[in-house]
């Protein structure tokens, strides 16, 4: 048993292989030139033909052509809307994939960055990074918090600890002890760090 849908621009049962494929060669001009006399023209092999002939008008009648080929036409139209979405939709995933990609990257980027910062003020004078380097990391990354809505954790000042305390004296321990090092204590190295900060 034959469970195809009909579609009426198909065959109709009453139609003979004749007329149908005379209203194949209908059916095939373009929509805005389609015209029985224009179909004829192209069947037969006569542009100068002045009508079509009665049979080609009595089949265009019986069996509804211009209704057909409407509807053939509408179904045309659906299916490249369709393939429009269809299209629309591959692209917006695309993109979005690229995006996701090129985001990640960035998180890997920033993240490298922020680790070679964060080894900056870890190990003072670390050869690395230049100052000006690490304060231009810390603001791309506080940049990147913001645009991807990302909240720093909030600390409560009940989460410092007496080792927090002995880091922070440690770090400035070492800072002095290269101050006195170089023997300068005011000298280049606080003007250096006045002209980052400004």
């Amino acid at each position: 048993m034959d469970t195809q849908k009909q579609e009426v621009w198909d065959r109709l049962e009453n139609e003979s292989e004749r007329a149908y494929r005379a209203f194949e060669c209908f059916l095939g001009l373009p929509s805005g030139e389609r015209t029985l006399l224009g179909a004829y023209r192209r069947h037969v092999g006569n542009p100068d033909a002045a009508k079509p002939s009665d049979t080609w008008s009595g089949w265009s009648s019986s069996f509804a052509w211009r209704e057909r080929a409407a509807a053939y036409d509408d179904h045309l139209a659906s299916v490249r809307r369709e393939a429009y979405e269809r299209a629309v939709e591959e692209e917006a995933e695309r993109q979005a994939r690229e995006v996701e990609k090129a985001r990640y990257r960035s998180n890997e980027l920033l993240t490298l960055g922020y680790e070679e910062a964060m080894r900056w003020f870890e190990e003072v004078g670390y050869e690395g990074m230049r100052a000006s380097d690490v304060i231009q990391v810390a603001r791309l990354h506080m940049d990147y918090l913001k645009a991807f809505g990302v909240e720093p954790e909030t600390r409560n000042e009940d989460d410092w600890t007496e080792e927090d305390d002995e880091f922070v004296e440690s770090i400035l321990k070492d800072i002095e002890a290269e101050a006195a090092a170089d023997g300068s204590g005011e000298g280049e190295d606080s003007e250096e760090s006045g002209d980052e900060r400004e």
